[in-house]
């Protein structure tokens, strides 16, 4: 018997191609099966909640509301990224791959966006978390190591803004009625946010081919884009507090 393959990180096919990371997909198949029911649920009882906040106060609490699960080329090839990372400093074994994946945690994710800027962090704290604790989700996961990220105001370097959290989904496993909690990450944004945001991944991320344009000139073009568009969705609030006076 001839000794196991060696993990190669020299190209993403190869990698995929390893017994270990094939080993994997299986178990991927499972969890996004599970993944997508959780998305359903969460979409439902988002828009149900959004319905009650129009009904009360005669507007959205906000304006868009998507998900996805994760395609298995974008986890793979999102694991194969963590791994060239990791790399850098360490080897990579069987144990640090299977660390790795368990480490993806947003195979599921949910994205709305909020009519205004400062009106997306209320939402999540005043509507979202309480409405679905209700329902029997997980809504406070920090101290599971899962804290909130938030990017409105500063962004990351390449101008993206957003606010991250995560939820547990209370998700069917069988048909007699057990439930599983199913991770979700949320995204939430200000509608200017979501346009920016929905651009910049049209011209610059493809993520089926592994491709992100590198061109520092655009990358700062579209981070200025996003600090206009910050300072637009300032003029908004306020245009919107003298015109509610």
């Amino acid at each position: 018997m001839g000794e196991p393959k060696a993990l190669t990180l020299e190209s993403f096919e190869e990698f995929r191609d390893h017994p270990a990371v094939q080993a994997l997909a299986p178990r991927y198949r499972r969890d996004a099966i599970l993944a997508d029911y959780a998305i359903t649920r969460l979409i439902g009882d988002l828009r149900e909640l959004n319905e009650t906040y129009r009904s009360r106060h005669g507007r959205p609490a906000f304006a868009t509301l998507e998900g996805r699960v994760k395609t298995e080329t974008s986890f793979f090839r999102k694991l194969y990224l963590r791994a060239r990372e990791r790399t850098r400093n360490h080897g990579l074994t069987l144990g640090s791959l299977e660390r790795l994946y368990q480490g993806i945690k947003d195979l599921s994710g949910v994205r709305f966006s909020c009519p205004y800027l400062d009106e997306v962090r209320p939402t999540i704290a005043d509507l979202i978390r309480p409405g679905l604790a209700k329902l029997g989700y997980a809504t406070h996961l920090q101290a599971a190591g899962l804290r909130d990220q938030d990017f409105l105001d500063t962004g990351n370097e390449h101008g993206y803004r957003s606010y991250h959290f995560h939820v547990k989904v209370p998700t069917p496993v069988d048909i007699f009625g057990n439930t599983k909690l199913c991770l979700c990450e949320i995204q939430a944004k200000s509608e200017l946010q979501h346009v920016w945001a929905a651009k910049s991944h049209d011209l610059l991320y493809k993520p089926e081919e592994g491709w992100q344009l590198d061109d520092q000139h655009v990358q700062g073009d579209m981070r200025a884009v996003s600090d206009s568009l910050r300072a637009a969705d300032q003029h908004l609030v306020s245009i919107r507090d003298r015109i509610r006076r």
